[in-house]
């Protein structure tokens, strides 16, 4: 059958529309005549298959990897980018009207300054007979031997892992991954197996081709798709990568959380500087190894971070020590409890939850505050919290960024204000 794509959905599928039924239509663009064949059917809606398209858009282009139809690693590489940014903009608008009955002006998506190669940290799958990337919405692996989105660098140790398991095929059936962190060419690398391997020769290649390499083999006997879980062993090489932003100093190691996109991480990290005053007491939930709660210390008055996870926490107190500075105190527990000990006096709360969002008992307890910044990378489980904020706060601003260029996910920076500020 033939359908005009009149919308998108909230995965970058298109949407087509007939008495009052919807075909939700992967790969095709707004504005365009497609014939389309129905795949799965149910009661108000249909998933369908693009057979070709009639009429196309303008912003079509063919995607540039030739894995694209079959990684699951990306979605939107046939549009350009410039509706990259406006679906996304779109998407964080109608998200947040659909659920939290909000209709908001959402600015225009941030660009990232890299659409491909912006991607410093990956992890691979392997299995006896494939190397690759799960293919969409399965857990097949699809072959591959090269990403566009990755750092090069991050390529240039997979092609030699590959070829290190061709010269080494009895240690094959072992492997279950490979983790690779690259940034400002220092590389840390994790062999994830079944059982512990001797893989010091492997190291010893890699030597050739890298000047700063560190090698890690964790020992993962889980069967579920937890990757960096298990005992870890330090092979050799550097244990870590020295990172220096925003003046600050500071180190990560392979399980270190930090941003696979700092460029797009520093244009949130400025514009959050940007909210803050000088003589404000700032509360950063959820602070992890502590890079924000450090950098708001330049600008407000006094910062504590609070953070669940020990390892994180550890590294926060490193960054403050190393960097000396004064007014940041960094608390490790849980944030539902340590908060109540520290609201009295604070004037600013950071926001910048897991994918699930905060959820009511975290929120009803900051309602109060005067200003809330919060930093998400679901639009779904943000609108569900803008939901319960919209009666205290007033929404001032609605910044989405393109952390993940040629996907369908965006990260967004929303500033709210207390009602009661007034």
């Amino acid at each position: 059958m033939q359908a005009n794509i009149i919308d998108y959905g909230m995965n970058a599928e298109g949407v087509a529309k007939e008495n009052d039924f919807i075909y939700f239509v992967p790969y095709a663009l707004v504005g365009e005549k497609v014939e389309i064949e129905i795949e799965r059917l149910y009661k108000n809606y249909a998933d369908a298959k693009l057979k070709s398209i009639l009429s196309p858009s303008s912003k079509r282009r063919k995607p540039p990897c030739p894995y694209f139809y079959d990684c699951g690693g990306c979605s939107l590489q046939h549009a350009s980018y410039s509706e990259q940014l406006r679906y996304k903009s779109l998407l964080v608008k109608k998200t947040i009207k659909k659920i939290a009955e909000l209709d908001c002006d959402v600015s225009p998506t941030v660009p990232s300054d890299k659409i491909f190669h912006y991607r410093n940290k990956a992890s691979f799958n392997f299995s006896v007979n494939s190397a690759g990337f799960f293919k969409q919405k399965s857990k097949e692996i699809v072959d591959i031997s090269n990403c566009l989105i990755l750092n090069e660098n991050i390529n240039k140790v997979y092609t030699i892992f590959l070829q290190y398991l061709n010269d080494h095929r009895s240690i094959r059936p072992n492997i279950k991954n490979l983790v690779v962190r690259a940034i400002d060419n220092q590389i840390l690398i994790g062999i994830v197996a079944k059982i512990y391997i001797d893989c010091t020769d492997f190291y010893e290649t890699l030597k050739k081709h890298f000047e700063s390499i560190g090698l890690y083999l964790v020992v993962n006997t889980r069967n579920d798709s937890v990757v960096l879980s298990g005992k870890t062993f330090f092979i050799a090489g550097t244990r870590q990568i020295a990172i220096e932003n925003f003046d600050l100093k500071y180190s990560i190691d392979l399980l270190s959380f930090h941003q696979t996109n700092i460029n797009i991480q520093n244009k949130i990290y400025t514009k959050v500087l940007d909210y803050i005053k000088t003589n404000e007491i700032v509360i950063n939930a959820f602070s992890g190894a502590g890079l924000l709660s450090a950098i708001c210390a330049r600008r407000a008055k006094f910062v504590y971070g609070v953070e669940i996870e020990k390892s994180s926490h550890i590294e926060a107190e490193k960054l403050v020590k190393n960097n000396k500075i004064k007014n940041v105190k960094n608390i490790l527990g849980d944030f539902n409890l340590e908060y109540k000990k520290i609201n009295k006096i604070a004037d600013t709360i950071i926001l910048d939850p897991a994918k699930k969002g905060c959820g009511k008992d975290i929120l009803r307890q900051i309602i109060g505050i005067k200003s809330i910044i919060y930093i998400s990378c679901n639009p779904i489980a943000l609108s569900k919290d803008l939901q319960f904020l919209k009666n205290d706060y007033i929404i001032e601003e609605i910044i989405p960024y393109d952390m993940f260029p040629n996907t369908n996910q965006v990260e967004t920076l929303v500033k709210l204000k207390f009602k009661g500020e007034q």
